[in-house]
């Protein structure tokens, strides 16, 4: 059985002759997967310079470059375990997942150097910290240590042993939840998402958006491209049109990974500059981490000139768990799709029984690739890894009779928005913080695309008045405090809002007063 997971996706390259070929490209620079592979042993013995043991957690919290790709995998072949956090992560955000996973050591770049500087004081437990350009006197400077290190072989490990960690998308405030996989389950994804659904191969090249923090862009951009031995680019900016035409100019990807999101921004600058079918060449375009909705799936084959595949994955299982093509026999817009080879799946009802066909049920599947339980034993008020191997998600669907499933909610309030959730209260407390507030109640609505975004109904406090500059403002103090693809795109201000006899709000009463326009996508942190 394959060991540790670096080790088994560098060496089996290389055994397959693929040392000169290029194996990650970042901008104007390019790595063969030899110089990879080098790059990753100097980064492992550097880190066990700085005294990392195995099973110790290091963060990275950096952009999507070619060093974070060094970063966790050399992490992963010195015998520790990786931790990719969002670049989007509020100071706040960060300091909770440092000390939520007991990083000893950090690998950040220059933007975030300082942030992680500023918490060293209530994170006791992270002993060093590396960066690339490092300015800060606690810090270590990259490729200073990196250059100087000598190569080692990499530390054994079984293919059961956690080397990765991720944070689940849909973790609330107060409620962290880390993912751990191990070798054995990135491998029964590489087989049933990288092979069976995409059939992806040494000769592809690969163009992910989705950020390599998250299961999704991780799988697609770094570890599955790596083991099919494919070439990829990261995309360390945020998504904008213009680079991300650029990229798919120059780089001519035949597969692309992203969220609908990107596609719909995409669909409306092509019309908009009037590039004719800018993904036509494409072998496949790949849309997940967010619902997709009905109207675009049109929009991206007229305009863009494909078909696309739909997918819904987890964090917990690291690939899509129902995934189809816009183009399948009986498939139909906003469908999710099928299970994919090696996943089970079924729906229950309240008591735990199958639901029929037509009839919404909670999901719940058993995969190859699927986790062995949240980190430190941590459990979930909804989701439930139980004893028989079956995980009890938090999303409702019904399966009709073509054996298509359709997403029908959540059990809970959390929503997506570019592929990222959010949670209502997390919002409500941030515009309530703000003294022209007295409550308020956030829910996710449609834009004209079609995609959700934050949606605020505020009642106003005494002396204040809702309108078009208090709307701005609010808007302002929610970015500066939350991660700015959390912020209302919409405020409405209204008398009261709709409470039950015990005072509970009733968020499903809660309806937009008006057509939504489209959302505001102008920083790029929406995706």
């Amino acid at each position: 059985m394959v060991g540790n997971l670096a080790a088994w996706l560098l060496d089996s390259a290389l055994a397959a002759g693929a040392g000169p070929r290029t194996a990650l490209r970042e901008e104007d620079r390019a790595w063969t997967f030899d110089e990879l592979a080098q790059k990753v042993t100097r980064v492992s013995a550097a880190l066990r310079t700085l005294k990392v043991q195995r099973g110790e957690r290091v963060l990275v919290l950096m952009r999507d470059t070619l060093e974070a790709a060094a970063g966790m995998l050399g992490a992963i072949h010195a015998g520790a375990v990786a931790v990719p956090v969002s670049e989007l992560a509020t100071p706040d955000d960060v300091q909770d997942y440092v000390l939520h996973a007991g990083a000893v050591v950090a690998i950040t770049d220059a933007t975030h150097e300082s942030v992680l500087d500023a918490i060293r004081t209530e994170t006791p437990d992270l002993r060093e910290v590396v960066c690339v350009g490092a300015k800060l006197p606690g810090s270590h400077d990259f490729w200073t240590i990196v250059d100087a290190a000598e190569p080692q072989p990499a530390a054994p490990s079984g293919p059961e042993d956690v080397c990765l960690l991720l944070y689940s998308a849909g973790s609330g405030p107060g409620e962290l939840r880390a993912v751990p996989h191990t070798t054995k389950t990135v491998r029964a994804a590489e087989d049933s998402f990288a092979k069976q659904l995409l059939q992806l191969t040494s000769s592809d090249r690969i163009l992910s958006v989705a950020r390599l923090s998250t299961a999704y862009g991780l799988g697609a951009g770094l570890f599955l491209s790596l083991a099919v031995q494919a070439e990829a680019l990261l995309f360390p900016a945020q998504p904008h049109s213009k680079s991300l035409f650029e990229a798919l100019r120059t780089f001519k990807p035949t597969v692309l990974f992203a969220t609908p999101s990107v596609y719909a921004q995409l669909a409306h600058d092509a019309e908009k500059e009037q590039i004719p079918k800018p993904l036509a060449k494409l072998r496949c375009a790949v849309a997940g981490a967010e619902g997709m909705p009905e109207r675009l799936i049109p929009r991206i084959r007229s305009v863009l000139g494909t078909e696309v595949v739909v997918g819904y994955g987890l964090t917990e299982i690291f690939q899509f768990a129902l995934a189809g093509r816009s183009d399948d026999p009986g498939a139909r817009p906003g469908v999710c799709g099928k299970p994919l080879a090696g996943v089970q799946v079924r729906l229950v009802d309240e008591d735990g029984d199958p639901v029929g066909v037509d009839e919404i049920g909670t999901l719940e599947l058993q995969s190859g690739s699927l986790f062995t339980g949240y980190w430190g034993g941590e459990s979930s008020q909804h989701e439930e890894l139980r004893a028989d191997g079956w995980f009890t998600t938090r999303d409702r669907f019904m399966i009709d009779r073509e054996g298509f499933y359709h997403h029908c909610g959540r059990v809970d309030d959390l929503f997506k928005v570019g592929g990222k959730w959010v949670s209502p209260s997390e919002v409500e407390r941030a515009l309530t913080a703000h003294e022209g507030v007295w409550e308020c109640a956030v829910i996710g609505a449609d834009d004209e695309e079609g995609l959700i975004k934050p949606l605020a109904f505020v009642v106003t406090n005494v002396g204040w008045e809702g309108g078009p500059k208090l709307e701005a403002e609010l808007k302002e103090y929610v970015k500066k405090s939350l991660a700015p693809y959390k912020y209302p795109r919409w405020i409405e201000f209204v008398e009261s809002l709709p409470r039950g006899p015990g005072g509970k709000l009733l968020r499903y009463k809660l309806r937009p007063a008006r057509r939504r326009r489209r959302a505001e996508t102008g920083t790029g942190h929406d995706f």
